[in-house]
C-alpha cells in the first residue's frame, strides 16, 4: 500500500528534519578539557585565570570554561582559548557558541599548515546573560586545510564565560538571487529619469563623462615638479580610472605633523591641488588612529601613561581644530577615528569619551564635512554586530557619527555576494551611508596570492555587489599600483605600468556597462526625455555643447 504525504500526516507520521552534523568534538566539555586549551603569548603575555571544564560554569550548571583578565596581553590576540580542532570539507559551516561576560571575544576561523590562514572572523560583544552567538564561514579547502577555531580573549580586561561551541554544515549562503538580480538594483537605484530643454524638434544627444556615485583610490603622491615623468603618468592612469581620491599617509597625524608644531602642510596640498584641478572630492584619512606601530607610539601626542591623557585630549582637540579650518572646503568628508575596534590602545588608556568627543569637536570645527568611522573586517569578515553596537551607542548619544566606514582589506578571503548583503544590511540598519573606504585583495606578508584572471573577478565580484546595494555611497581602492601598493603586486597595474585584468574589468563596469549615450527629439513643449545613470552628461544640440548634473 502506497500513502501520499497528507495520508502520514493523518496517521500521526511526521518527516522529521534532517539534523545537521556537529563536526566538533567535545564543544560541550562534558568530556573534560579534552582538545580544550589557553594559548597566552609568552612575548607579552597576559595575567590570566582559567577554568576549563569545571562543572557549574556551563549554561544551565553544566561543565564549561571561565577566563578571567587582570593584566591585557601585549598584543591584543596574545590571549587564546582554543577548543577541539576540526575537519571540513569545501562548504558553508555555521560557527555556534554560547557565552557571557563583560568584554569583547573575537572569533577566529583559521586553516592549518604551513600558513595557518585566517578564514573568517566575527567579533561579538558580551553580556552578562547566556546568548548565543554564530558566524558563518566559507571552508574553501578539504580536510587539514581547516581545522581550527580561537576565542580571543584579551581584548579588554574582564572575564568570559563559554559552552557549547558547535561547527555544523550551513546552507545558509547557497542562494544566489541576490547577486544574480544585482543589475536589475542598479538600475532602480543608480540611474533616474531626466529631462533636457530645447527648441521643440532639437535633436538633443547626452553622454555620461562622470558617474555621480563616487568611485576612488587612495593616492600616493611624491613629487610636484611636472617634469617628472613618472608622477605624471601617475596621475593620468589615476585620472583614468578613479575620479575620487584620499591621501593614503599624509594626513595621518604623525605623518602629518611629525614633532609638534612642524607641519607637512605642503605635502598635503598636492593631494588638495590634483583633486581639485580634476573636480574630485577629497577624503581626509584619519584625525585620529591609535596604532603603535610605525613609530606611532613615539608621536608627541600619544599618551603613555594615565596622567598624560588630559594633554593627549588638548593636543587631539587642537589638531581637529586647526586642521578642519585649514582644509574647510578643500576636504569634504573625514575618517575621525580610524579602527577603533582593533586600535584600542588610547580606549584602554585613557577612555572611550575621547572617540565622541573627537566627533563633536569635528562637527564643530566644519559642519559642512561629513564624518565617518573606519574600520576593517565588519564587511570583508564577520566582525559587523560589534561595529553596529559600537556606532549605535555613540548614536544613542547624539554622538554627529555621519557615515560608517568599511575598510574591505579582504587579505586571502573569497567575495561571497550573500555575505556581504548581510553584513551591509546590519550596518544599514543603523540609518547611516556606507562607503568602502579601503578595498584590496592580498595579504601584508605573501603579497598577492590570487592569479590575475582571479583577482579580477573577486574585484568584479565585489564591486557588482557593493554598487547594487541602496546604503553604499562610495567605493575607494586602497592604491592602484603595484610599486605604489601597501601589499605586493596588489595592485590593479602592474610595475611595468601595464594592466591587469582587474584593471581592465574595472574599467570596462564604469565605462561600458555602466554608462549613458543616447539622443531623443524635443518635443512640442521643448523637451527631450532620457533615462540614465546619475552624474555628468555632456549635453549637445545643433553643435554646441554643455554640461549638465543629473542626481
Amino acid at each position: 500500500m502506497k500513502f501520499g504525504i497528507k495520508s502520514l500526516m493523518a496517521l500521526g507520521f511526521v518527516a522529521a528534519p534532517l539534523m545537521a552534523q556537529n563536526i566538533m568534538s567535545n564543544g560541550d566539555m562534558e568530556y573534560g578539557d579534552g582538545g580544550w586549551y589557553l594559548w597566552n603569548n609568552p612575548d607579552g603575555p597576559a595575567e590570566v585565570k582559567s577554568q576549563i571544564a569545571i562543572a557549574g560554569l556551563g549554561v544551565d550548571g553544566t561543565q564549561g570554561a571561565r577566563v578571567d583578565v587582570t593584566k591585557l596581553p601585549k598584543d591584543w590576540w596574545g590571549l587564546q582559548l582554543q577548543p577541539p580542532k576540526f575537519l571540513a570539507d569545501s562548504a558553508y559551516y555555521t560557527l555556534t557558541f554560547k557565552a557571557k561576560g563583560n568584554m569583547p571575544i573575537n572569533a577566529v576561523v583559521q586553516g592549518g599548515p604551513p600558513d595557518y590562514r585566517q578564514k573568517e572572523s566575527g567579533s561579538f560583544e558580551l553580556t552578562n546573560d547566556w546568548k548565543t552567538y554564530s558566524l558563518t564561514f566559507l571552508a574553501d579547502e578539504k580536510g587539514f586545510g581547516l581545522n581550527n577555531v580561537t576565542f580571543h580573549v584579551g581584548l579588554k580586561k574582564g572575564w568570559v564565560q563559554m559552552d557549547d561551541v558547535s561547527i555544523e554544515k550551513s546552507e545558509a549562503m547557497s542562494d544566489t538571487t541576490w547577486y544574480a538580480d544585482a543589475e536589475k538594483r542598479i538600475d532602480q537605484l543608480r540611474q533616474k529619469n531626466f529631462t533636457v530643454k530645447a527648441n521643440p524638434g532639437d535633436t538633443v544627444s547626452v553622454k555620461l563623462i562622470r558617474h555621480g556615485f563616487p568611485f576612488g583610490t587612495a593616492l600616493a603622491l611624491y613629487s610636484d615638479n611636472p617634469n617628472d615623468k613618472e608622477e605624471k603618468w601617475y596621475k593620468e592612469t589615476a585620472k583614468k580610472y578613479f575620479w575620487h581620491a584620499v591621501s593614503e599617509n599624509q594626513f595621518k597625524w604623525p605623518e602629518y605633523e611629525p614633532k609638534k608644531g612642524k607641519i607637512k602642510k605642503d605635502e598635503m596640498y598636492r593631494y588638495v591641488k590634483f583633486t581639485q584641478a580634476n573636480g574630485w572630492k577629497l577624503r581626509g584619512h584619519a584625525l585620529m588612529w591609535g596604532h603603535q606601530g610605525y613609530g606611532f607610539d613615539k608621536h608627541y601626542s600619544n599618551p603613555n601613561k594615565p596622567k598624560e591623557c588630559a594633554d593627549f585630549g588638548k593636543y587631539l582637540k587642537a589638531r581637529i581644530d586647526r586642521d578642519l579650518a585649514e582644509y574647510k572646503g578643500k576636504i569634504s568628508e573625514y575618517d575621525v577615528w580610524n579602527e577603533p575596534l582593533h586600535e584600542s590602545y588610547t580606549f584602554e588608556m585613557c577612555g572611550w569619551n575621547y572617540l565622541d568627543s573627537a566627533f563633536i569637536w569635528a562637527h564643530k570645527a566644519d559642519p559642512d564635512a561629513r564624518l565617518y568611522i573606519n574600520d576593517y573586517n565588519v564587511v570583508a569578515a564577520g566582525e559587523t554586530d560589534r561595529y553596529v553596537t559600537l556606532i549605535k551607542g555613540m548614536l544613542d548619544r547624539k554622538v554627529p557619527v555621519q557615515g560608517i566606514g568599511v575598510q574591505c582589506h579582504f587579505n586571502a578571503r573569497p567575495v561571497v555576494p550573500g555575505l556581504i548583503k548581510e553584513r551591509l544590511d546590519k550596518l544599514a540598519a543603523l540609518g547611516l551611508p556606507i562607503k568602502v573606504t579601503e578595498l584590496d585583495f592580498g595579504t601584508w606578508d605573501q603579497g598577492m596570492t590570487l592569479t590575475e584572471e582571479k583577482q579580477a573577478d573577486e574585484y568584479e565580484k565585489f564591486i557588482r555587489s557593493a554598487f547594487s546595494h541602496p546604503a553604499v555611497v562610495g567605493i575607494v581602492l586602497w592604491g592602484f599600483w603595484d610599486n605604489r601598493h601597501w601589499i605586493k603586486n596588489g595592485g590593479i597595474i602592474k610595475a611595468d605600468k601595464t594592466e591587469k585584468e582587474a584593471a581592465k574589468r574595472i574599467y570596462d563596469l564604469w565605462h561600458k556597462v555602466w554608462t549613458t549615450e543616447a539622443t531623443a527629439v524635443a518635443g512640442p513643449d521643448g523637451v527631450a526625455k532620457f533615462h540614465g545613470f546619475k552624474g555628468r552628461y555632456q549635453v549637445t544640440i545643433k553643435g554646441q555643447t554643455s554640461t549638465q548634473d543629473v542626481w
